[in-house]
Formats: structure tokens, sequence, C-alpha cells
């Protein structure tokens, strides 16, 4: 199929998808002003009936096709043309209806009574760190570290894992993965070589005091017109926590993460890769450039105080900071971040959070100002 046809096709299905949602918001409407109240029923049907066919077309893998169809096409050669915006819509939108976040299989051995040695495959979060080891049902904030946030997009990543448990104290994991998560924004849906991924990650838990270090190491491909760019991609971490009980409160801890590494900076990469135009529809690195200095060395840690307040409330403080490139200032980001969680029971909770960001953006004559993007949330959490 030709590029300009699978285009016209898939603003086609677009077209139709949005008189479907405009027909939802229409019945949506009348059922709140005009609907006689004996029509709760049939209203309901026909509701029903239009969400079931919106997801039936958003989940089509026809847009899969067409939009593998458009990858690398003329028509997307100029970021800035409308085809090239609309695709990148299209995209968004199909990947959220259809990503899969997790879906993995464990295998337990037969010969320890607790399973002490596990085998996984399929996608799961990257065994590095302890963020990354907690649910989002589980965090005291709703925002993750910037570190953690940057250095692992999507938290989760397609491979295998190999888990130890030698004692009740000393667990190790070792994992192969295929390296770009599952939110890679140039490879959104392959994997661009055959090159492999490698963690290892192993954890002393004393109780009242808990210990990790975490390593992992791979490549990053920059995708350009002609040979790609591959560099290195390193992380280091180690973390550890504290636990007390205060009375008449109730627990509390103290949480410390730190992390190096090397890794692509998007900054690097605006600097050194011209982008595509419709005059010059190709990706390459501008005259002189060093395809080295597209990765940069990074550094960022974090340290939160979490206390609990009875039993149904619970304060969490967190400093943290992440720098993108340790040879380069005024990049740095900081925040500080304050919540309150409020429990209905074990399964339902309300956050209310607050972050004060400290970043720094290069304007006119050198100078650096802070853009002040300070963030409120509000959360119900429910998990079943």
């Amino acid at each position: 199929m030709r590029a300009d046809q699978a285009y016209d096709e898939l603003m086609r299905r677009v077209r139709e998808e949005s008189l479907l949602t405009g027909i939802e918001a229409l019945l949506e409407w009348d059922e709140e002003t005009y609907m006689p109240s004996g029509g709760v029923e049939s209203r309901s049907e026909q509701l029903a009936l239009v969400a079931g066919l919106l997801h039936e077309r958003g989940t089509d893998p026809r847009f899969g096709e067409l939009l593998g169809a458009l990858e690398g096409s003329d028509l997307l050669a100029d970021p800035a043309a409308p085809a090239a915006a609309n695709v990148r819509v299209v995209r968004r939108e199909y990947e959220r209806f259809i990503r899969l976040l997790e879906a993995y299989v464990t295998l337990m051995d037969p010969w320890t009574a607790n399973h002490d040695h596990q085998f996984t495959l399929g996608q799961f979060n990257v065994p590095f760190g302890y963020e990354l080891e907690r649910s989002s049902s589980l965090r005291e904030l709703p925002e993750r570290s910037r570190a953690e946030t940057v250095l692992f997009p999507g938290e989760r990543d397609l491979g295998l894992k190999l888990e130890q448990q030698w004692t009740s104290e000393v667990k190790t994991s070792l994992s192969v993965l295929n390296g770009g998560g599952i939110n890679s924004v140039d490879f959104p849906n392959t994997d661009p070589t055959r090159n492999k991924d490698i963690t290892a990650r192993a954890r002393l838990v004393q109780g009242t005091v808990d210990a990790a270090a975490s390593y992992y190491w791979g490549h990053q491909v920059t995708p350009l017109t002609g040979p790609d760019v591959s560099t290195d991609k390193t992380r280091f971490g180690v973390d550890t926590q504290g636990y007390w009980q205060l009375p008449h409160a109730g627990g509390g801890s103290l949480k410390l993460e730190l992390y190096t590494g090397h890794d692509v900076n998007p900054d690097s990469v605006n600097t050194l890769v011209s982008a595509p135009t419709g005059a010059n529809p190709v990706r390459l690195l501008r005259p002189g450039a060093d395809p080295s200095h597209l990765a940069t060395d990074v550094f960022g840690w974090y340290a939160m105080v979490v206390q609990n307040v009875g039993d149904w409330l619970q304060a969490a403080v967190r400093y943290d900071t992440y720098d993108p490139n340790t040879t380069l200032a005024h990049d740095q980001y900081r925040r500080w971040s304050f919540g309150v969680n409020a429990f209905y029971d074990a399964y339902t909770r309300f956050t209310i959070s607050y972050d004060a960001v400290s970043t720094q953006t290069l304007g006119a004559g050198g100078t650096t100002t802070d853009p002040h993007d300070n963030l409120w949330t509000f959360q119900l959490q429910h998990k079943w």
C-alpha cells in the first residue's frame, strides 16, 4: 500500500471515530437535559453500544498496520507538516488504547519450600533500584523521582529475569532485556538491534535497615539517515531504607537512593543532530559533531521521610535532584515534594501533594531563569 493511500484510510477512520465520539456526547447531554425519566434503560443500552464501537475501533489492528505503512515515508519527512502532526496524535492515542504494561510468566522451582529460585519471561518492571520495585498503589507521593523517570521511562521492558533468594536476608536478580523500554520515542514498536541490555541487583534485608546495589549495562541507538549512532548506556545505583516505630503515632521510614551513569542527552541530540525539514528530509550529525558526545554522564539522588499518624493518615516529604550532564552548569533539576495520604480502608486513599520545582532555563545574554513550574496534585486511588 502506498503511503498516501494509508494516510487517507487512516484519516477516514479517525473521522468515523470522531463522529462516534460526538454521538456519545450528544446522548449524554440529552440524558442530562431532555430525556424522559422512562428512557434510562434504553439510553444506557445506546451508550453501551457506542462505547463498545469506540473501543473496538480504537483497538483495531488495522490502525497499527496503517501506522506501520506510514513509518519512514516521505509524508512524515517534515515533522511540522500537518500529515506528520496528525500521525503523531493518532499513534499516541492508538498506543494508549492498546499498550500492555505487564505480561509475563514466572516459573518457580519445586525443590525449595518457598520457591527461592524464580525465572520470569515477558514484560515486567526493570529490576533496578527501590522505586522501580514499588507499584503506584504503594508509593507515598504521586510522582516518582526525576532520575528514575528520566533513566527508566515506562519503567518496564521485555526480557527474562532470574531471581535467587539465597537466605532470608540476601536476594539477587539478573536480567537480560531488549533495552528500549516501552516508551521509546524513536523505536516505539521494535528493537533496533540484536544487542541486549543486562541488569544485576543484590539486596540485603535486615528489618530495621535494608540496603541494595544495582547495575545496568547496555547500548542506546540514536536513529539517523544512514548509519545510526550507538552509545553506551550505563546506570549504577545504591539504595537504603531505615524503619522505626513512634509511640502513639505509628511507623515511619527514611529512604535514600542514588543514581549515576551515562545516557543519551536530548539537549545534546538537539545540538549535534540536524532535524529533517521539508526542504532537506534527512537527520544527520552536524559537520564536525562527535557522535560520542550525544551521551553524557548523569547523576541524581533523593531522600524521603515518611511518617504514619495513627491508622489512617500518612505524611511524606522528599527532596530529589537530577543532573543530566555533570560537565555542564545550570541544567540541574531540583524538587521539594510534600504529600499527605488519607486512607479510607486498605484499598482506598486520597492524596494531596505539592511539588516545588527548581529548574533553570537559559535566556538572552546567558542569563538563567526559573520557569516556576510548581505543581499541586489531588488523587483518589482505589485498588482491587
